[in-house]
This record gives structure tokens, C-alpha cells and sequence, in this order.
């Protein structure tokens, strides 16, 4: 099982409230929804993202050659081979209620990020703002393309457009994270099919029921690519490359097991294809006669084994365990699994742990500080 992380090359937020003010390098992305009181109109605010193409096809390439063996090409022969999940990670929240939905379309046109801020002030002015899409040419209003649609307040015209038919969506409970993890694999699978739709990112906005709320105000706040922590937005494509064929490894049925990492360098690039071996042996093996040492012979863990990459300092999952998509594999040498480093932050350590589901229902984590660094 795999997983591949890239960061956008470019967002924005859009303010109803300030329609001429760019956002482009500001550190947080905002959707929102602030009451004005019954006599004056609410205002709003838009989340705009956008991944580099190139790099989704990169992707794809990826989990063509990885699943189906195919040679790369422009056409997406991966399409139903994998998931996408728009990742985006909330620095705060306001007065949010008990349900609701963020929903995610994709943008029907181009758009300048700029270089403005949020407290900029003088503002600037130029590029992407709520009446601009770039370069002072104005988001469509009418006439729009088939399909395609907008949502604004008669006397504040813009906000973006978007495909309607093109939309992903989630919901939040009043006791879920209000991280996004929104999956947006049909846009993917469209904009990498040029025929189709460009790629002009994803704009992220309140349901109908809470946008233009007159009672009530509502505010989510994330962490954009220009944010100085390790919470920067992320398309995160998860796909199975697993394999599992033991051979003649004997295998491992009970939780006593001595796990170590037989080939980790310790340092990686950005950019590096890993493939970590996972020795595997009981800790009491089966008194016999043998020619070799039983140490250094090599078991195969159970089919339900996983892998997870944990942040060293703040140990929250990088890589969570997932049936789907962490799946440690096996062949007839032991087992291993494909990490990709790509969407890993620089100059930061990570902890590798591995999980296993054996035949009495236990499950066990093993945790045996195999770290690893990641270098610029």
C-alpha cells in the first residue's frame, strides 16, 4: 500500500467584506460566514487551492507503473486506481455549529494568487481578490460556461465560479476534528484528463444553508502553504501496490514477535523511494534441531500488518495506519513496504511503526524507535 503528498503551488482567500484585497501570501486560508446584523448583508469568505498538474501526473505515472505495470504517459491510466483526499489543517475555529458541511468544487477559471495579506495596509490590490480573478479581469458573473455557477449578494458581485457538477463535500459533527479530509478523487481524475476539465484548482466555501447566514456567524480557519509550521495543505493519493507471497517463510501466529529494520539509511531526500525491509522472528522460537542459528532466520507477519509514520516531535501521524492503503507486503526474502517521502516536511525526524493483527484476534504496535531524518 503507498502513500504521495504534494503541496499546492498556490492559494488564496477571498473576502466579501474586502473585495479589492489580495491574500496570496498570507499564512491562513479562511471560509466563512459573518452576520451583519438583520439590516445589512452578511459577509463571506472563500478558500481557493490550486496543485501543480505536472505533479499530478507524476503521480499517476506512479501508481500506473506500481499496480498495472503500465509505461508513463499523459493519459491517465490510473484513473480508478487510486484516491485523492484534499488535507487541510485548522489553526481555529468561531462559533461553529453542531453540523454542517465544507463544500469543494472545482474552479471553472484561472486565477492569480498575488502577494498581498490579510492586514496589509495599505491593502494590495492586484490579482486574486473577491471582483478579480487576475491581472484585473473580474471573476465571471453571467454568461458562464455550461455547467458552471457562482453564489454572491446582488449589491457584491464575484466570489469566484465554479463547475457545479464538479463537487466533493464533508460533513463535521460537533465532536469531529475540523481538519478537511475531503475526498476529491473525481475532480483529480478530471483534471488529469485534459479533454475534460483545467486545472484550476478547488474553491472551498460553507453549504448554502450557513453562507450568507443573516443570523448567525461562522468561521473555520486553516493553515495555507505560506504558514511557517508543518501544517501546510496537502493532496494526499493513496493506492495498493501490495503484495503478499510467503513462500517458504514461516508464519508468525502469536505477538511475541522481534521486529528490526534491516535497511534503514537514517537520512532521506524529499523527494526519495524507499523500500524498508521488516525482519520478522518469534522472541521464543520452537526448541528443533538446526544447521543455522533460528535468529537469523526470517517469519512472515500476518497479512493484516501495517505500516505508520509518525512526527517525531509532535507525534501525530504522518502516515496513519489504514487497512487500504498501509498494507505492509511480503515476498519470499520477508516483508516490506514502498515509502514515498514526497509531502514529508524538510529537515524534520520521523518514527517508523509497524502493526500486526495475528490469528487470536490480538493486535500489537510495534514501536522500536527506527527513525529516520528527512534532509532539504
Amino acid at each position: 500500500m503507498a502513500v504521495y503528498k504534494i503541496f499546492p503551488e498556490k492559494d488564496t482567500t477571498i473576502y466579501s467584506e474586502f473585495p479589492n484585497t489580495n491574500t496570496g501570501l498570507d499564512p491562513i486560508l479562511e471560509v466563512k460566514n459573518t452576520s451583519m446584523g438583520l439590516t445589512n448583508d452578511p459577509q463571506v469568505a472563500r478558500a481557493l487551492i490550486k496543485f501543480s498538474s505536472s505533479e499530478m501526473i507524476k503521480v499517476t505515472d506512479i501508481i500506473s507503473n506500481t499496480v498495472v505495470g503500465t509505461s508513463p504517459s499523459l493519459s491517465p491510466s490510473a484513473i480508478g486506481l487510486y484516491s485523492a483526499s484534499l488535507k487541510l489543517f485548522t489553526s481555529d475555529t468561531n462559533n461553529l455549529p453542531d453540523n454542517y458541511d465544507i463544500y469543494c468544487y472545482a474552479v471553472s477559471q484561472s486565477w492569480q494568487a498575488g502577494t498581498g495579506k490579510y492586514l496589509f495596509d495599505p491593502p494590495y490590490v492586484q490579482d486574486c481578490t473577491w471582483y478579480n480573478r487576475e491581472n484585473g479581469t473580474l471573476w465571471a458573473t453571467s454568461s458562464l460556461l455550461p455547467d458552471t455557477t457562482m453564489s454572491f449578494l446582488p449589491n457584491n458581485p464575484g466570489g469566484g465560479s465554479w463547475f457545479s457538477t464538479y463537487l466533493s463535500s464533508q460533513s463535521f459533527a460537533i465532536n469531529t476534528t475540523k481538519d478537511t479530509d475531503i475526498d476529491v478523487t473525481p475532480i483529480v481524475e478530471t483534471f488529469n484528463n485534459f479533454l475534460f476539465l483545467e486545472n484550476n484548482g478547488f474553491i472551498l466555501k460553507f453549504d448554502d444553508q450557513y453562507e450568507f447566514n443573516v443570523s448567525s456567524s461562522y468561521s473555520l480557519k486553516f493553515f495555507s502553504r505560506d504558514t511557517h509550521t508543518i501544517y501546510a495543505p496537502q493532496l494526499e493519493f493513496r493506492w495498493d501496490d501490495s503484495v503478499y507471497n510467503t513462500g517458504s517463510l514461516t508464519l508468525l501466529t502469536n505477538q511475541n514477535v522481534a521486529i528490526t529494520l534491516g535497511n534503514n539509511l537514517g537520512s532521506y531526500t524529499s523527494d526519495s523511494v524507499c523500500q524498508f525491509r521488516v525482519n520478522a522472528r518469534p522472541i521464543y522460537p520452537p526448541r528443533q534441531f538446526n544447521t543455522v542459528s533460528v535468529f537469523t532466520l526470517n517469519s512472515a507477519l500476518p497479512s493484516s500488518s501495517y505500516y505508520a509514520i509518525q512526527d517525531l516531535d509532535t507525534e501525530e501521524y504522518v502516515v496513519n495506519f489504514s487497512e487500504e492503503h498501509t498494507k505492509v507486503s511480503c515476498d519470499t526474502a520477508g516483508n516490506f513496504f514502498t515509502l514515498y517521502t514526497a509531502g514529508f516536511q524538510p529537515e524534520r525526524y520521523y518514527k517508523i511503526l509497524i502493526k500486526s493483527t495475528f490469528d487470536n484476534g490480538s493486535s500489537v504496535i510495534y514501536d522500536n524507535d527506527y527513525i529516520f531524518k528527512i534532509n532539504k
